[in-house]
């Protein structure tokens, strides 16, 4: 009998495998296999990151393997995609929250002396502006536009977030689908609406409006 499908979901900036786990219990009650891969976000650097993540994926028995990946977990599933070519075992990636474009807020937070908060995460994509997705893996991506968070207080502007990325900065070229939602950056992950989303795509290549 085969193994199911199974989705790896990964965590974002300064957060914990743990947070993904309702949503995991989620997909699992869909009838998915599930993992959370887990990383340092700030300490560790990408390259060994990207080691991490692959030793992760080829240690999974599965018919297709799935990843969902929310913010800073986007951007370093696209860096592990760019760095293996199509030597990889990925069939959809869905990014919730994923500031693709680069974020502001990081982009503040360095100017204003703070960048050490962030640590290697800088080197992750957080400030690199980046246009197009061109990977050979389906890409859907979504947005929120709750705007509770720190964003709206920095940008002194009405630009739609989620309160902590832009909706424009989730848009990337050569993405397969997009969809705003309204909740905010971690209300994303914590709602079911999302996963629906999440799973459409998975299912379907296509969000449902």
């Amino acid at each position: 009998m085969p193994a199911q499908p199974h989705i790896v979901l990964i965590h974002g900036l300064y957060m914990r495998p743990l947070v993904m786990r309702p949503m995991a219990r989620w997909f699992e009650e869909q009838g998915y296999t599930t993992s959370s891969f887990g990383y340092r976000t700030t300490s560790e650097p990408l390259a060994l990151n990207i080691e991490q993540l692959g030793a992760h994926l080829n240690a999974i028995s599965a018919t297709e393997i799935h990843l969902v990946c929310h913010s800073l977990g986007g951007l370093l599933a696209r860096a592990y995609l760019e760095s293996t070519g199509k030597n990889h075992p990925v069939t959809k990636v869905v990014t919730i929250g994923t500031p693709h474009q680069g974020a502001a807020i990081a982009q503040w937070m360095q100017i204003n002396k703070l960048g050490v908060l962030l640590g290697q995460s800088l080197s992750k994509g957080l400030i690199d502006q980046r246009s197009d997705w061109g990977l050979d893996v389906p890409l859907g991506s979504i947005a929120g536009d709750g705007g509770v968070g720190f964003l709206p207080l920095i940008a002194q502007n009405s630009e739609p977030s989620d309160g902590t990325v832009a909706v424009r900065e989730t848009h990337l070229e050569g993405e397969t689908d997009h969809i705003v939602l309204p909740y905010s950056h971690t209300q994303l992950i914590m709602v079911t609406e999302v996963y629906q989303q999440a799973l459409n795509f998975i299912q379907n290549g296509r969000f449902t409006r």
